[in-house]
């Protein structure tokens, strides 16, 4: 069967394409199949059970295949080349793609290549076991949404009119942007509040679930603050290229300490400030979130 398939491994430093000669893939499991945790209680004489809560367990995945070789010294070579890519203790990449469209996930190893000789001399099988412990395929790339940038406005040949001068860019008027979540589960994200000027208490306000996300601080031109929310839940400013940890300014008493994320479907988020509200900039960033692939 035809297929344009590509399973490709990455560990920072290097990459290995396991849907390429010398390496196929004979078999995959787990990459599409979630394993689900229900949590219940029984009580006396109840039928059934009650719900309590439900989990998504990690991902358990399994990679088997042959590698081809002309020479027990290549088949060597390319069996070290797995040692190196399949680290213990380090953060694998597994990026798949099919039918056009790439998604990938962050797993660990959970078995080390295994490798089987077989009838034919110039062919090993092998099987590598993984782990994700954040079950959920995602987009490859970010997906940026700015509120509130400032847009070019000028263009060459330049010329400046005398006494007039020459605006060079618009800050847009827009204080709402509509983040579109084609997962069909919540996901984290990641927003930026950036200072052109001074700004006082920056904020974030999900329209459709009326929480918000609020900071008691004064921002200076150039500073940027930067909150990410899901399995993690981090605030950090930069300021001058130096950057602190600024989570002891959520304002915990007002109530906007609701580390926001994104519903599945349309969701309309409006930043604000107490003053300078004029000069804040706000960047959204969130990769949309996949079952399986």
């Amino acid at each position: 069967m035809v297929t344009d398939r590509k399973i490709i491994i990455g560990n920072g430093k290097s990459s290995l394409e396991l849907t390429c000669e010398p390496y196929t893939v004979e078999n995959i499991r787990g990459f599409d199949r979630l394993t689900v945790q229900n949590v219940t209680s029984q009580g006396f004489d109840q039928d059934g059970a009650s719900l309590l809560n439900s989990y998504v367990l990690p991902r358990d995945m399994e990679i088997s295949g042959q590698i081809r070789a002309e020479s027990t010294v290549q088949m060597q070579t390319l069996r070290d080349k797995m040692f190196h890519i399949f680290t213990p203790k380090t953060d694998v990449t597994i990026t798949h793609y099919y039918g056009g469209v790439n998604r990938v996930i962050t797993a660990r190893v959970q078995k080390s290549p295994k490798f089987e000789f077989t009838d034919v001399l110039a062919v090993q099988n092998y099987s590598v076991e993984l782990k994700a412990p954040d079950p959920y395929w995602r987009d490859e790339t970010e997906t940026l949404v700015k509120i509130a940038d400032i847009k070019g406005s000028f263009h060459f040949p330049l010329a400046i009119p005398k006494g007039k001068g020459v605006r060079f860019g618009i800050k847009s008027s827009s204080l709402i942007a509509n983040i579109f979540n084609r997962s069909g589960i919540k996901v984290g994200m990641k927003f930026m509040f950036v200072a052109n000027g001074e700004v006082t208490n920056p904020q974030l306000f999900h329209i459709n679930t009326r929480k918000y996300f609020r900071l008691l601080c004064h921002m200076e031109a150039g500073e940027k603050i930067t909150v990410e929310t899901g399995q993690e839940n981090t605030v950090t400013r930069n300021r001058n290229g130096v950057t602190e940890d600024y989570i002891g300014k959520i304002d915990l008493a007002g109530g906007g300490d609701s580390f926001l994320q994104l519903e599945p479907g349309d969701n309309l988020l409006r930043y604000a400030a107490d003053d300078g509200e004029s000069m804040l900039e706000t960047r959204i960033y969130f990769q949309n979130k996949y079952t399986g692939v």
